[in-house]
């Protein structure tokens, strides 16, 4: 994550746990055809933008930094998907695996939320990825995440008016799993 990072202390008593930094921020990611969208989500995360705790990933953006996305998402408390057809059918998804990596998020309360910007029947579509802490594949529905609004409802479905309230109701969700009790990193 660029810029300071946000400290948090941790109500935990368990020295393992003690001893592994805090989750904190918020990382969102994005296919980079929807700038457009993200823009207008932008102006409602201002408290979090302002803070530092917000790293933004595009599909661009991941292009030959895999391992910097890998520790961006073990340290942030809140991950947010913009779901298109753009983000799912992007490198981002099918060579960095996605999918993967939230769904063997450790930690219970390392929150995954989903905003749905486009019609994307393919967030229901089961992915397939190797366990990391075991032999047995596994597999993930990007729909299985918190969703921030109905996926069958996207915001482009809306006029301005329309995704504005969606996005302020997002935006106020996403800030509140960002300022809940500190997360601790599990195994970082």
């Amino acid at each position: 994550m660029s810029g300071p990072s946000v400290s948090a202390t941790s109500t935990s008593s368990s020295p393992r746990e003690q001893a592994q930094p805090a989750r904190t921020g918020v990382v969102i990611a994005y296919s980079h055809r929807e700038r457009d969208l993200l823009g207008e989500l932008q102006v409602h995360l201002k408290p979090l933008q302002k803070a530092w705790m917000l790293d933004l990933w595009d599909d661009l953006r991941v292009a030959g930094a895999a391992h910097e996305l890998r520790r961006a998402l073990a340290g942030a408390r809140v991950t947010v998907l913009l779901i298109s057809p753009g983000f799912l059918a992007s490198a981002f998804i099918t060579e960095h695996r996605l999918p993967a990596v939230l769904a063997a998020q450790q930690h219970p309360r390392a929150a995954v939320q989903c905003l749905y910007m486009r019609p994307a029947m393919d967030a229901f579509v089961e992915y397939q990825f190797a366990d990391p802490n075991g032999l047995q594949p596994k597999s993930v529905r990007i729909s299985s995440f918190y969703g921030l609004n109905d996926p069958m409802k996207p915001l482009a479905a809306f006029d301005r008016r329309g995704r504005a309230e969606i996005l302020a109701a997002a935006a106020d969700e996403i800030i509140r799993a960002a300022h809940r009790a500190p997360v601790m990193s599990v195994g970082a």
